[in-house]
């Protein structure tokens, strides 16, 4: 009996090593296949263990202001997501348009999709995020909605900024032709199943939306913080 005993609990232990190395073998999130467009992703799927996704649209001031606190504080950033295993993504959308009207949300959102297929997304986004602050927001045109709105602007100042940042025909073809509307409108339907409020947040399990002009890093940073629990 004794012996029967002692083989069930070693059969049990060894049970437990096999099951400890079998699990140490399978990623915690397969991030992989969760990614829409790797080209908008920082970090690598491959290797990441968790994936926090951004829902923006680059005509929404208060995506803009997020944004740009992430720009200034860049360096940190960046080493908060390799410390963590964080596969960062950004997924634009045209959602302004698609709920509001804004007629130039869906160009620009075809712009940044173009940008992705040179592989310069993050040139293009980090660029249309500064040139909209600059020439309205900062203004006072376009920052909220009680603000004046955005009236004068035209296709060309989403060309612009490809041709600005070294991007060539191929960039201004795809815009011209809409190559990426199809995608921009997939993915933009697909995030209005989850999304309520721009930014929208996805941040391991913690989800949130909105963004005060007023908030910088360290509130950024409790929000990542968030999804590591």
């Amino acid at each position: 009996m004794k012996k029967l005993a002692r083989i069930a609990a070693l059969a049990l232990v060894f049970g437990l090593i096999f099951a400890a190395i079998i699990s140490s073998s399978i990623k915690p999130a397969d991030v992989v296949a969760k990614v829409w467009n790797s080209q908008m992703t920082l970090g690598d799927p491959e290797t990441a263990v968790r994936h926090y996704i951004v829902y923006t649209d680059l005509m929404c001031p208060y995506c803009n202001y997020y944004g740009r606190v992430i720009q200034e504080n860049d360096a940190e950033f960046q080493k908060y997501l390799e410390d963590n295993k964080i596969a960062y993504e950004v997924r634009v959308t045209d959602m302004l348009y698609e709920s509001s009207g804004i007629e130039m949300s869906l160009p620009a959102a075809e712009a940044a999709y173009c940008a992705a297929k040179e592989n310069r997304f993050w040139d293009y986004y980090h660029a249309a995020l500064d040139h909209i602050f600059t020439d309205y927001y900062e203004k006072g045109i376009g920052y909220a909605k009680t603000a004046p709105a955005i009236s004068d602007m035209t296709l060309d100042y989403w060309k612009n900024i490809g041709t600005e940042i070294g991007l060539g025909d191929s960039f201004t073809s795809c815009f011209n032709a809409e190559d990426t509307r199809s995608e921009v409108r997939e993915n933009t339907a697909k995030a209005g199943s989850t999304v309520s409020g721009l930014p929208y947040f996805t941040f391991g399990k913690f989800s949130t939306g909105g963004f005060d002009p007023s908030w910088e890093w360290d509130t950024v940073k409790s929000m990542l913080n968030q999804g590591l629990k």
